[in-house]
């Protein structure tokens, strides 16, 4: 196993789900473009969706079948746009979702990230497959705006029914092989082996017992992720790196697997999740790493 170790901080304060609104910093203005992801090949028995979004919204099926699903995540904006599943409880509703965003307290128990695929850059895509059982989601982007507010405040929800098929045989989890695990815990990055240049399949792991996310973060000839860390820190001058997809925030157990072709260069993988005892985003506590592939 290749475990790339980062540093942690001390807890403070509790967290806040207002707070996930308020993570994910402006990377779009990159002065140079992210790898394309070209579509992966669809596993037998799985559903293939593509949802789009822009400027605030999101263009999306009403229902799908429950079972493995590749999402396909097109970013037809000019600002950063990402997927992140919400299964909610029986008797839960998009409605009772809204009120305890706003309110700004923890997680409600009954609203499970289900992860989706992160952002790329506008004009790109990103992929994640996923299991979906059968119940109520909502599809939300929490990303800031330029004023701060997250995209979700702005309208940027849509809710997504998944249904039992009926005398189907859905396919289940490890059906692909994947190039690579990759395992999220308090607060490191553990790759299984070398991500290559060329087409991977990421198996993303939570084994940590608190919500993550991995953002893929091309970085700038000469860039580091120390470099992303500052900026991040004050967000002056053109960000160092560029999104090229991940997956969004996953609870305790989660799992998506990412599809990315990389191209010869210097990486970043980073965290913006809410820490779960001081709210702090996750790469506050270090956790965000680099890697090369050449």
């Amino acid at each position: 196993m290749q475990t790339v170790p980062t540093t942690g901080s001390s807890p403070r304060r509790p967290r806040r789900l207002a707070a996930i609104g308020t993570l994910l910093p402006v990377l779009a203005l990159a002065a140079f473009s992210a790898p394309r992801q070209p579509a992966p090949a669809s596993l037998p028995g799985s559903h293939d969706i593509t949802i789009t979004a822009k400027e605030y919204g999101f263009l999306a099926p009403d229902t799908v079948l429950a079972g493995l699903t590749n999402i396909r995540l097109l970013n037809r904006g000019t600002e950063l746009h990402h997927v992140q599943l919400i299964r909610l409880d029986a008797g839960k509703t998009m409605k009772d979702f809204f009120a305890a965003f706003q309110a700004g307290g923890p997680p409600p128990a009954w609203a499970h990230m289900a992860g989706g695929p992160n952002t790329p850059v506008p004009g790109g895509e990103s992929r994640a497959t996923l299991e979906l059982p059968a119940g109520r989601y909502a599809i939300i982007c929490f990303i800031p705006a330029a004023d701060g507010k997250p995209h979700v405040m702005k309208g940027m929800a849509k809710e997504l029914i998944v249904v039992a098929p009926k005398g189907a045989t859905v396919a289940q989890a490890g059906t692909a092989r994947p190039t690579a695990t990759l395992t999220l815990t308090d607060y490191h990055f553990t790759l299984s082996s070398p991500l290559k240049a060329g087409a991977n399949l990421v198996h993303v792991q939570n084994g940590a017992k608190q919500g993550h996310e991995v953002l893929f973060v091309k970085l700038a000839p000469g860039k580091t992720v120390a470099d992303m860390e500052a900026w991040v820190d004050k967000q002056q001058g053109p960000p160092p790196g560029a999104p090229v997809g991940g997956t969004t925030g996953l609870d305790a157990g989660g799992w998506n697997d990412i599809p990315l072709t990389l191209e010869k260069g210097d990486y970043g993988l980073l965290c913006f999740w809410p820490d779960a005892k001081d709210g702090k985003p996750h790469i506050a506590h270090g956790m965000a790493t680099q890697f090369t592939i050449r």
